[in-house]
C-alpha cells in the first residue's frame, strides 16, 4: 500500500479512509479562516489583499494538489478492502482488474473536479469577505462594518468585533458550494459529502466487480426518500443482459445516456450519501411463484420507476425524521448563533445548550434574554454609523 502523504498539524494513518482527506478539507478551511482575520486581529482593516490572496490561493492549490495525489490511493485501498478474496484472507491479492482500475480512474478524476471547483467559489468567496463595503445586507457585511468602525464609534472594543468575526466564520465556514436549492455549503463540509459519497461508490464498486455473481438486489428501507422508493427492493443485473431483470444502470444512473449499461457507465449510487446496500441475490431455494413475483417487482413497466411506492406510514415516518432532523440542524444553528452573541458566556458542548433548551430552564431563558439584549446593541451602533 502506497505510504500516506504527510501534512504538518494532521494526525497519520487514520482507520477510516475517508478520515484523511475530510481532515486535509477541515485543515484547508480553518487555515484559510486564519488568513482572513489574521490582520484584522491585530486591529488592520486595510491590509496587502494581493499578498494575502496569494496566500489563500497557495492554501487552495495545496488542498486540491492533495486530493489529486490521495484520492486513488483511498479508493484502492477501499477496494482491496472489499473483494471477497481481500475479506476471505488472500492479503497478498492486491492486484484489480481493468473494470476496476477504470471505475478508480473515474472516481478519483470525479472527486478531484468536484475540490477543483470548489476552491474556486472558496477563493470568491474570501475574495468577498476582503470587500468590506459590500451591498448585501447580511450577518457577513454586518459583522464587518462593526469590526472596521467599532474602534471609533464604541470607543476600545474593536478586538471583541474581531473575535466576533473570527468566531463567526468559524462556526459559518468558508462557502465552496451552492446547490438547486440555494443552499450553502462550507469547503469542509461539502468536501465530507463529496467524499463520503466517492467512497460510499468505490465500496459498492468494490462489492460488484469482486464478484461475478449479476444478480443483486437493492435494499429495502422503512423511512426511504421519494429518490429511492422507486429502486429499493428491486432485482437487478449487473452486465445488464438478463432478459427477466433491469441493469443496474437504471438505479444508479448512466454517465453517458447513449452509453452501455455496465457498471463503469454509472454513477454507483442513487444519489449523494445514498447507503442503501446491495445483496446477491439467487433463485436456488425459491419456487416458481416466488421467482416470478420477483421478477414482476422489479419490472421497470409493471412498476415505473417514476411512481413513489411508499406507504401512508412510509411517508410519515420519513417527514417525521426530516422534521427531527430540521429540528435538530436549528438548534446546532441557534446554538453557534448565541456563541457568536455571547462568545464564552456559551458552553462548548452543544449537548448542554440543548440540555438547558428542552428543559426551558433559567439558564435558557438568561441565555435568550442576553441574546436579545446582544442583538439590539449590535442594531444600535450600526445605526449611529
Amino acid at each position: 500500500m502506497a505510504r500516506m502523504i504527510p501534512i504538518p498539524g494532521v494526525r497519520q494513518q487514520p482507520e477510516d479512509p475517508t478520515e484523511f482527506l475530510r481532515r486535509i478539507y477541515l485543515k484547508a478551511e480553518q487555515d484559510l479562516i486564519k488568513e482572513i482575520t489574521r490582520k484584522r486581529n491585530r486591529g488592520y482593516v486595510d491590509y496587502a489583499e494581493v499578498a494575502s490572496l496569494e496566500r489563500v490561493q497557495k492554501i487552495l492549490s495545496d488542498m486540491v494538489d492533495d486530493t489529486f495525489k490521495y484520492t486513488p490511493r483511498m479508493i484502492e485501498k477501499i477496494f482491496y478492502k472489499g473483494t471477497e478474496k481481500d475479506a476471505s484472507g488472500y492479503r497478498n491479492a492486491r492486484t484489480i482488474t481493468s473494470t476496476q482500475k477504470k471505475i478508480v480512474e473515474q472516481l478519483s478524476q470525479n472527486l478531484s473536479w468536484e475540490m477543483a471547483v470548489a476552491a474556486n467559489v472558496a477563493e470568491e468567496t474570501v475574495k468577498k469577505y476582503y470587500q468590506i463595503a459590500r451591498l448585501e445586507d447580511d450577518i457577513f457585511r454586518s459583522t464587518a462594518i462593526e469590526t472596521v468602525a467599532a474602534k471609533e464609534a464604541i470607543g476600545g472594543r474593536w478586538q471583541d468585533a474581531a473575535k466576533r468575526m473570527e468566531r463567526m466564520l468559524q462556526n459559518e465556514g468558508i462557502t465552496a458550494f451552492y446547490d438547486k436549492a440555494g443552499r450553502r455549503w462550507s469547503l469542509s463540509t461539502y468536501g465530507n459529502m463529496v467524499t463520503r459519497t466517492t467512497a460510499r461508490q468505490a465500496q459498492v464498486a468494490a462489492l460488484l466487480t469482486g464478484s461475478d455473481h449479476d444478480l443483486w438486489k437493492i435494499s429495502s428501507v422503512g423511512t426511504t426518500c421519494p429518490l429511492c422508493s422507486a429502486f429499493e427492493g428491486r432485482v437487478y443485473s449487473k452486465s445488464g443482459m438478463d432478459p427477466n431483470y433491469p441493469p443496474l444502470s437504471t438505479a444508479f444512473g448512466k454517465v453517458d445516456t447513449g452509453g452501455p449499461d455496465n457498471l463503469e457507465n454509472t454513477y454507483l449510487c442513487i444519489h449523494p450519501n445514498c447507503m442503501h446496500s446491495l445483496v446477491k441475490y439467487t433463485t436456488i431455494g425459491k419456487s416458481e411463484d416466488e421467482i416470478q413475483k420477483d421478477i414482476d417487482f422489479s419490472s421497470t413497466i409493471l412498476r415505473p420507476i417514476t411512481t413513489d411506492y411508499r406507504t401512508k406510514n412510509q411517508i410519515k415516518a420519513y417527514r417525521k425524521k426530516l422534521k427531527e432532523r430540521a429540528k435538530y440542524l436549528n438548534d446546532v444553528r441557534q446554538w453557534k448563533n448565541y456563541q457568536i452573541s455571547l462568545g464564552n458566556r456559551m458552553p462548548d458542548s452543544f449537548k448542554t445548550f440543548q440540555k438547558h433548551k428542552q428543559a426551558k430552564d433559567d439558564t435558557y431563558r438568561r441565555w435568550m434574554q442576553e441574546y436579545r439584549e446582544e442583538n439590539r446593541r449590535t442594531r444600535e451602533k450600526l445605526g449611529n454609523l
